[in-house]
């Protein structure tokens, strides 16, 4: 019996060790979050709106991050993946769900001025999916892009994901052509 007391003791000190230890460990970091790109090229850039912000009158919560823009900016695959379905609806306007080829969740861009994408095709990290617009329900505001994550139980927060993502930056070089002053898009990343 006494043998019995001592090793319950003993595994009711190692539980609140481990409680105590796991009460101060560090908020959890998204996995991706050093993988990702952020989802709108260039430097000129800025988060406008947040995640949980009131919309409608109170109806709805905001359940993405608005990236502020130039109309025309190129928007830009955050990771590998495929585009699941290519759109237009009364709210998000010009819109693409991009499935992660890795991290098990989908991230939804909306209000693009022009997709250049589309609905099945394999995209990498830093591809250009379309522009940055205000279609949908943003016709009357400047221009942005509406961006989310959902995981299969719903739509998460994207700013611990995008917060410190390197941007894409783009660069426009010349290409020659006989009788035209064509410019190729080439594509350079700030890591």
């Amino acid at each position: 019996m006494q043998y019995l007391m001592k090793k319950l003791t003993l595994l009711a000190a190692l539980v609140g060790i481990t409680l105590l230890s796991s009460s101060f460990a560090p908020s959890p970091v998204p996995p991706a979050k050093k993988l990702l790109a952020f989802p709108v090229a260039g430097k000129k850039s800025n988060i406008g709106s947040f995640w949980g912000a009131s919309r409608d009158g109170g109806r709805r919560k905001h359940q993405g991050i608005d990236i502020f823009a130039r109309k025309g900016t190129a928007v830009v695959a955050i990771t590998d993946g495929v585009i699941v379905e290519s759109g237009n609806t009364p709210i998000g306007g010009k819109v693409l769900w991009l499935k992660s080829a890795t991290h098990g969740w989908t991230a939804y861009y909306a209000h693009l001025d022009k997709k250049a994408v589309k609905e099945g095709q394999y995209v990498r990290k830093g591809q250009v999916l379309g522009t940055v617009g205000n279609t949908g329900n943003a016709k009357y505001t400047p221009a942005h892009l509406h961006f989310g994550i959902y995981k299969s139980n719903g739509p998460i927060n994207p700013l611990p994901y995008e917060k410190n993502a390197p941007k894409v930056l783009l660069k426009q070089a010349p290409v020659k052509r006989k009788g035209t002053s064509a410019k190729k898009t080439v594509r350079k990343r700030r890591d």
